[in-house]
């Protein structure tokens, strides 16, 4: 998350600098056009010259890439980073910690994993609120369960998922017709002899 803030920071503020933006000048000396700016604006374009000028070829290359990416985005695509952004600075340094530890992990995660990530967050998007609270109360209560319920839950679902999708598919059906007609969705055991 910090090399993504260190980006759109340069690449904004290079943007500031002009038409000849990957052009530094020499050590010691500003950029052309910081004099439009505050201060604290033209103290910042400064740092972030100064980061740019510590970058290897492939991180200035890649600075490159970020900002003709940056510059194809609709200015609301570009006002949601910025406020983002912001919400970002104004983190406690633990919360900001936390998210960047997620980034990292985000990042190391296959491909095939992070679709799947992203399919389940569109589908809990399209849930209602009563839906959602639902699931949150379920989450609540699976907390509260002892480790060997949950890992029996656990490895239930993983049989489940495992199933054919035509027996999935049998058991919803089974499962609803149960709940509709008021019957406890999965069928009771018997009580222990006495």
């Amino acid at each position: 998350m910090k090399r993504v803030t260190v980006i759109v920071l340069l690449a904004v503020s290079l943007l500031a600098a002009g038409p000849g933006w990957g052009q530094t000048p020499p050590a010691g000396q500003s950029l052309p056009g910081l004099e439009s700016l505050t201060p604290e604006e033209r103290a910042r374009v400064q740092e972030n010259l100064e980061r740019w000028r510590q970058l290897s070829p492939e991180e200035r290359q890649r600075v490159r890439e970020n900002y003709e990416r940056w510059r194809q985005l609709s200015p609301e695509e570009r006002q949601r980073i910025r406020q983002n952004l912001e919400t970002y600075r104004k983190l406690p340094p633990a919360d900001r910690q936390r998210i960047r530890e997620n980034y990292r992990r985000w990042q190391q995660l296959p491909p095939e994993e992070r679709a799947r990530i992203r399919e389940r967050l569109d589908r809990w998007r399209q849930l209602s609120p009563e839906q959602k609270q639902v699931l949150r109360e379920r989450q609540q209560e699976f907390k509260k369960l002892s480790p060997e319920e949950r890992d029996r839950i656990r490895e239930n679902l993983r049989r489940y998922r495992d199933l054919p999708p035509e027996e999935r598919q049998r058991l919803r059906e089974e499962y609803r017709a149960r709940r509709d007609q008021g019957q406890p969705p999965v069928p009771q055991k018997a009580p222990p002899a006495r």
